[in-house]
Order: structure tokens, then C-alpha cells, then sequence
């Protein structure tokens, strides 16, 4: 089994202790799941760069992910089913579409709102799969290894496009400032900036003396590897692209994988394998929307609806206002929270 490890940091009760119905109360479980996925295995082949991952002396490919689950008191009085919520960017969203809840910072204590899934007796999970979310308190984040060759880490080209609400001169590399792709040279002369009126626009290349990879501090360009800088200033409604060098290709596909087998593990797995929710799960379901409505879309895609040992996970998906897009969430340098498509006409 792919988890090898639960480790449970906090318990709390879930909304003061209060009671929900005939179920009773809930208990909040935090922590950290430890995966190794093997390769090897055909149920793991879709995955990208994942035989070029490091392994362990059992060889695995290792790595963990953030979990959050609302599980009742007494377990017994649940439904016997779990809800699988895909977090949106770092943030647990199924509360505030299916219980009303209102929105609440990511830190701040999570609102039962009218605590519709409670009453029912689910039992809620969140599995963190985006390696690249911000480092702030409360946002759900996995942790993976870099895919590295013989020669040493990899390095490649990423395009990074925005399209801004006011103007300025510095903009970070990344979508929503998640953790960026760094720039591997500062003042390589491959590197790109075009622009357009709008994303069906044609391109138009921004000479490279009029921006650099670089940040204002006191009114000076400072270089930065994780910002652009351009003199003129970025304009609204513009679309950019910057396309440049970086090194370090994190395996991205493995949020794939924890979702998957924290999943099956909870399912399945017993409660001498530390399973929390052990024997109480007879049917399992996970939602997504927009972001992760998308990514739900491609795990049943890619055929990982099925884990290492031939189980099937989720007896089935809602994915909610995921629109028509794919998304970033298993290639090579994959940005997963961009929302940008590139242009049918691009130069490059």
C-alpha cells in the first residue's frame, strides 16, 4: 500500500463540539500522509517524469502531502461514506459549496455552515496535491521530489503568461503568486517577453533591454529570479507571456497519486495500518470545483480510478463548474494554478 504513514498532528473537536442531528458531534484530525509509489507498477505509468524520480532502497518514489479530516465522534452513527473534497489552490472549498458555509481565511476555524454533509454522516476529507501553493498558514500543500536525469537536475523552458487588472512594472512568475519557476539566468538573452491586445491577438516581442528579471526595491530594479521587471510599465487588459529558462522539475503528477491512495487507504486499509476512518468507509465519492473539477477529470482520464493492488477508489465524481479547459496537473514544469491557454497563433 502506497501510505505508509498517517501521521496526525492535531485533534480537535469540529465547530466548538456542536452536535449535528442524529449523527453528534465531529472531531477535526490535521497532518501530514507519507506516500512511496512504485514506478514500476502499470497502475502508475501515466504519470509524468515518475521513473525519473529519486528512490528510496525499497525503490519507491517518497513524498507527503497536507490532509484535513471531519470525521463524527462516534463513528458508528455516520453514513459509512466518505467525501473526498479536491482543495482548490491550497483551500478546502466542499463546505462552502454543499453546507453554505461562508468563506473564511485559511487559518481561521472552518464554518459548518449549515451543516448539511454532518447531519448526513459523511465523513470529509482533503488531500493536498499542488506542490506549488503558497506558504501560508492553513493552505494544504504536497511535497515532491524533482525528476533528475544522470547529468543532474533538469533544466527546460516555461512559458509564464498574466493579464492584469491595473498597471505596474513588476509582476512575480507565477499565477495567484504561487511558488514560482526561477529563472536559471538573469540576463540570458533567450529569454522572451512578447505581448498582445487580447490572447487571440497576434504576438509582439518586447525588446530585452526594456525588461529584466528583476523587483523594485526603493525605487531601484534589484535582480530576482522570481519576478520580471519592465521600465514602461505592464498596461491592463494586455495579455503577457515571459518564456525563459529554469532548473528544478518538480513531479507534479503525484498530487495525482496522493489523492488516489490516501483515498483507497482510507477505504480499504485497517485501523493497524493507522487508518483513522477504518471500517467505516463502504462507499467513497470526491468533488471539485473549477481548478479542481478539472483535475478530478483527468485522474479518471489518466485510469487512476484504480489503485497499485486493482481496487477501484471512488464510486464517483462531481466536478463543479470545471468548464470545458484542462489544466496543468501532469507534465514537465506544469503550473497548475494558471489559467492561461496559449495562443493558436504563437511564435513559439
Amino acid at each position: 500500500m502506497p501510505v505508509t504513514k498517517m501521521d496526525i498532528k492535531t485533534r480537535q473537536p469540529f465547530a466548538g463540539g456542536e452536535a449535528f442531528g442524529d449523527i453528534g458531534a465531529y472531531e477535526q484530525l490535521d497532518g501530514t500522509v507519507h506516500l512511496g509509489v512504485d514506478p514500476d507498477n502499470p497502475a502508475n505509468e501515466s504519470i509524468a517524469d515518475l521513473k525519473l524520480a529519486p528512490r528510496d532502497a525499497k525503490g519507491l518514489v517518497t513524498f507527503s502531502s497536507d490532509f484535513r479530516i471531519l470525521r463524527p465522534v462516534e463513528p458508528l452513527r455516520g453514513n459509512r461514506r466518505m467525501l473526498l473534497d479536491i482543495p482548490n489552490r491550497g483551500k478546502p472549498l466542499a463546505l462552502r459549496n454543499i453546507n453554505s458555509a461562508p468563506e473564511v481565511d485559511p487559518d481561521a476555524p472552518m464554518d459548518p455552515g449549515n451543516g448539511f454533509l454532518m447531519r448526513q454522516g459523511y465523513s470529509v476529507v482533503w488531500c493536498a496535491w499542488q506542490h506549488d501553493v503558497p506558504d501560508k498558514p492553513g493552505m494544504l500543500r504536497i511535497s515532491v521530489p524533482d525528476a533528475v536525469t544522470p547529468a543532474g537536475p533538469i533544466s527546460g523552458r516555461v512559458v509564464v503568461t498574466f493579464q492584469l487588472n491595473s498597471p505596474s512594472q513588476v509582476e512575480f512568475l507565477s499565477s495567484r503568486n504561487h511558488r514560482p519557476y526561477t529563472a536559471s539566468d538573469l540576463s540570458g538573452q533567450t529569454a522572451v517577453m512578447t505581448v498582445q491586445e487580447h490572447e487571440d491577438a497576434p504576438e509582439q516581442i518586447i525588446p530585452r533591454e526594456q525588461w529584466s528579471f528583476a523587483r523594485l526595491e526603493n525605487g531601484k530594479a534589484v535582480p530576482d529570479p522570481s519576478h520580471v521587471y519592465l521600465a514602461s510599465g505592464f498596461q491592463p487588459g494586455k495579455v503577457y507571456q515571459v518564456i525563459y529558462s529554469t532548473t528544478g522539475a518538480p513531479v507534479v503528477g503525484l498530487g495525482q497519486l496522493a489523492t488516489r491512495d490516501l483515498a483507497a487507504f482510507l477505504r480499504y486499509c485497517t485501523s493497524q495500518d493507522g487508518n483513522p476512518l477504518a471500517g467505516n468507509v463502504d462507499h467513497a465519492y470526491s468533488f471539485g470545483v473549477s481548478q479542481s473539477g478539472r483535475f478530478l477529470r483527468l485522474l479518471l482520464y489518466l485510469g487512476l480510478n484504480w489503485d497499485e493492488e486493482g481496487r477501484q477508489v471512488f464510486d464517483g465524481f462531481i466536478p463543479h463548474v470545471a468548464g470545458g479547459k484542462m489544466g496543468e496537473f501532469n507534465h514537465r514544469f506544469a503550473q497548475p494554478s494558471s489559467q492561461a491557454t496559449r495562443s493558436g497563433n504563437s511564435l513559439f
